[in-house]
């Protein structure tokens, strides 16, 4: 792949409006003066690799998002994309920090891919937040995603994987698992629901979404918690 200076310099100047930082308050956080970012985002000077690095933090990116072509095209039969769309939904007892409780909770994944790699967000589904970003590996029976938290809204460190059943097929309800933090680094592990549909989330949902008996008490007897993500 060709380097294209111009395009490089584009993408800090896009992603640095994104932020809402002009170019004085860019220059400030990284210690440079406002003409030197003026000439990174010109493509007049390019950053060396620990200057880029502290961009990327700053701007709340990974280093691929200014190296990537956007423009570089795929062929759609070959697409990795196990569920032949741009949006999932997904349904878990999560924490809802508008009412400090847990309950019903719908998130939406967005996908978007490259020739190289499938970029994901999982995004808040009432206000469009974005709460993670991260990438997806898929084979014939399960899509593994995993998150690191969206660096301009949370400054918190976390590190996430969700697990989808495609195995059954990918147009129904699809059964999968969550691995995350709370805000007090405590893991945890949930069954989780996807589906391609916005549905509703039924209290029927919710209460198939709990441990089984039969998994509690494998959990008892390995101290570890196997959930089943692939019955229908």
């Amino acid at each position: 792949m060709e380097f294209n200076r111009k395009d490089f310099g584009e993408k800090i100047k896009n992603y640095r409006r994104k932020k809402g930082l002009s170019q004085t308050n860019l220059a400030d956080k990284l210690g440079k003066d406002t003409a030197t970012i003026s000439r990174y985002e010109n493509g007049d000077l390019i950053p060396n690799l620990e200057d880029t690095l502290k961009v990327c933090e700053e701007l709340g990116v990974y280093v691929t998002d200014l190296l990537e072509d956007e423009n570089k095209s795929f062929n759609k039969e070959e697409s990795k994309n196990p569920f032949k769309t741009d949006k999932l939904f997904i349904y878990f007892n999560a924490y809802d920090f508008r009412t400090k409780k847990f309950g019903k909770g719908k998130y939406i994944l967005k996908f978007e891919e490259r020739s190289d790699r499938i970029k994901v967000d999982m995004v808040d589904y009432q206000d469009g937040r974005i709460y993670s970003r991260g990438y997806m590996l898929a084979d014939n029976s399960c899509a593994f995603i995993s998150f690191e938290n969206y660096k301009p809204t949370s400054a918190r460190l976390d590190i996430c994987e969700m697990i989808v059943n495609v195995c059954n097929g990918v147009d129904e309800l699809m059964l999968g698992a969550y691995f995350g933090t709370n805000s007090s680094y405590e893991p945890s592990i949930r069954r989780c629901y996807f589906c391609k549909k916005d549905i509703e989330f039924t209290d029927e949902m919710l209460e198939d979404l709990k441990p089984s008996e039969d998994e509690i008490q494998k959990l008892k007897e390995t101290y570890a918690l196997y959930l089943d993500i692939f019955n229908k």
